[in-house]
């Protein structure tokens, strides 16, 4: 029996280990392929987007927990607490982070990345709610609980504070894992090439 992964939050120097897992995770997710670069700059791009991403473009005070067994990490979730914004950055900070989307996306897919960032954001909960922004497992470790490890454990401390979650997703299969955890779909919509799925879940008590 292949003992259960633990999860920990990760400290501010950890980037390092937990930029790879979520790119090899992301590899064929939907949402990031609409407008990240394709090709032969796709694992470059992917890569230099969660570089990024874990640093401080989700939000400076982002909270990333990593999932671990025998130190190997396997997979990693980036949670928001009630009221912050993903990319809720200074001016400052978004005009420093320019050429990096640039050398990731492109003009054109930072266009369609900042349109689709707005149509999400009309999707999500009017109520106070923490925002699973990504989670990701390691190819090799998919099917292995991983997943509902990373879930159960943030979802047990929202349980507690009466903390309402909402996360968004582009696939079916990950639809049917986020409701075994208890969310519901709330909302769905099309863009070109892309179907997305808002999820919401209320604490349990």
């Amino acid at each position: 029996m292949i003992a259960a992964p633990t999860v920990r939050l990760t400290r501010r120097d950890e980037g390092r280990r937990v930029a790879p897992v979520l790119a090899d995770a992301f590899i064929d997710e939907a949402a990031l392929n609409h407008w990240l670069k394709q090709g032969r700059a796709k694992e470059r791009a992917r890569a230099g987007f969660f570089k990024v991403a874990v640093e401080d473009a989700v939000h400076p005070e982002r909270a990333i927990y990593l999932a671990e067994r025998d130190g190997t990490p396997l997979g990693a979730a980036i949670w928001l607490s009630p009221g912050q914004h993903a990319f809720a950055l200074s001016p400052a900070r978004q005009v420093a982070l320019l050429p990096r989307l640039m050398s990731v996306a492109g003009l054109a897919g930072m266009r369609r990345g900042f349109a689709l960032a707005a149509k999400l954001e009309a999707y999500h909960p009017a109520l106070p709610h923490a925002h699973l922004v990504f989670l990701g497992v390691a190819p090799h470790a998919q099917g292995l609980g991983v997943g509902s490890a990373l879930l159960k454990d943030r979802l047990a401390v929202l349980d507690r504070t009466g903390t309402c979650a909402y996360l968004e997703c582009s696939t079916e299969r990950n639809v049917a894992l986020y409701e075994r955890h208890g969310f519901e779909v709330t909302g769905e919509f099309d863009v070109p090439g892309l179907h997305m799925w808002a999820m919401a879940r209320a604490p349990r008590r």
